[in-house]
């Protein structure tokens, strides 16, 4: 009955014995395997792109992935990269935020937080593939991502998505999350019993975004602002600043994003 189980745990619960902080859950044997998983440089572990699982991936299957898709000539090209490549950026993006303060759109402190920073971006971004296993366990596909982590560009990204995102938030297409689109269903209302229900799923949705035309659409929707906090122009720039040096390494070449 209740009480015997209730019984039962308070024992069990009186017989826990404390265990100092730090204390771990694995066996001594447990943590050698993880750290030699980790050691290992056949494998590439890495998170899948939907869910929550981990995906220990062979090295050569992994790079095999990322160069079928670095090879499309019309998303990415081989740079021969120069050390100087990485100065000059570092140096026209103190000049946009130097812009910025003489104009009178940042502060003195915003300006040193921005302009700080760079005396250490001195890294090219890095290539790295989260494996889509919901869409095969074989030849898995990978969701190219770019860290710019320490790259000249990673302070002005900063800024553009601080002043963009309540443009793209106020878009009628924005769906935040899986709730936030069961909330815009309901909305709807009744659905007509003839209507016909569709899904659709872009191939490489940022990649087939030529950089011209997705900066045009967004010049469209700067103007439309009702208050303009930052000219449009100057964030135009600033977007084609990242846009066009996204510079980043995989397996010790070099290479650029076109698109």
């Amino acid at each position: 009955n209740v009480e015997v189980y209730l019984n039962i745990v308070r024992r069990e619960v009186f017989y826990i014995i404390e265990k100092p902080l730090g204390y771990s859950c694995l066996t001594k044997d447990e943590w050698n395997a993880l750290r030699a998983l980790a050691d290992d440089r056949n494998v590439v572990i890495k998170k899948v792109d939907k869910g929550s699982g981990v995906v220990v991936w062979d090295r050569n299957d992994y790079i095999i992935e990322a160069e079928n898709q670095l090879n499309e000539t019309n998303v990415y090209k081989k740079i021969d990269f120069k050390d100087k490549m990485l100065i000059d950026l570092v140096e026209k993006s103190k000049k946009i935020f130097r812009n910025l303060k003489t104009m009178g759109y940042i502060s003195d402190k915003n300006l040193k937080y921005f302009l700080y920073e760079y005396k250490k971006a001195t890294n090219l971004g890095k290539m790295y593939l989260l494996p889509k296993i919901h869409k095969r366990i074989q030849s898995v596909p990978g969701r190219p991502v770019i860290s710019n982590c320490g790259m000249p560009t990673e302070k002005v990204s900063e800024f553009l998505d601080h002043h963009l995102k309540p443009i793209m938030q106020n878009g009628t297409s924005y769906i935040r999350d899986t709730g936030d689109f069961i909330s815009k269903i309901k909305r709807i209302g009744v659905i007509p019993e003839n209507s016909i229900l569709v899904s659709a799923d872009v191939v490489g949705l940022y990649p087939s975004i030529p950089h011209e035309s997705g900066l045009v659409a967004l010049k469209e929707a700067l103007e439309k602002r009702t208050t303009k906090e930052i000219p449009t122009s100057v964030l135009i720039e600033m977007t084609e600043f990242v846009l066009k040096n996204n510079i980043f390494e995989l397996n010790g070449e070099v290479f650029q994003q076109l698109s």
